[in-house]
C-alpha cells in the first residue's frame, strides 16, 4: 500500500507545471474559439432576426387589437407573448434527444 502511494507521489514530482499551464491554455483556446464561432455563426444570427421579426409582428398585432393600450402595457404585453411563445416552443422540443 505504502509502495502505491510512494510511486504516486514520485509520478505527481515529475509533472511539470509549466507543460501542465501550456495545455490548459491551449484547451482553453480551442474552447474560446469554439463559443466564438457558435455566437457569430450565420445560423445564430438569423435565429435572433427571426425572433426580432416574430417580435415586431406580436408587437402589430397588439397595436391593431388594443390601439388605445399605453406605452409601458404595450412592452409588458409583447413581452408576455414572448415568453409564452418561446415556452411553447420549448415544451415542443422536450421530446426531442440532443446528443
Amino acid at each position: 500500500m505504502f509502495n502505491n502511494l510512494k510511486k504516486s507521489i514520485e509520478k505527481i514530482q515529475r509533472i511539470n507545471p509549466k507543460s501542465l499551464w501550456l495545455s490548459f491554455a491551449q484547451s482553453q483556446k480551442i474552447a474560446r474559439r469554439d463559443y466564438t464561432d457558435l455566437l457569430t455563426s450565420n445560423t445564430e444570427l438569423e435565429s435572433l432576426a427571426d425572433e426580432r421579426r416574430l417580435e415586431a409582428m406580436v408587437g402589430e398585432q397588439i397595436k391593431t387589437d388594443f390601439p388605445e393600450i399605453s406605452d409601458k402595457s404595450f412592452e409588458l404585453l409583447v413581452d408576455a407573448t414572448m415568453h409564452l411563445i418561446r415556452k411553447k416552443q420549448l415544451q415542443a422540443t422536450d421530446d426531442i434527444y440532443f446528443k
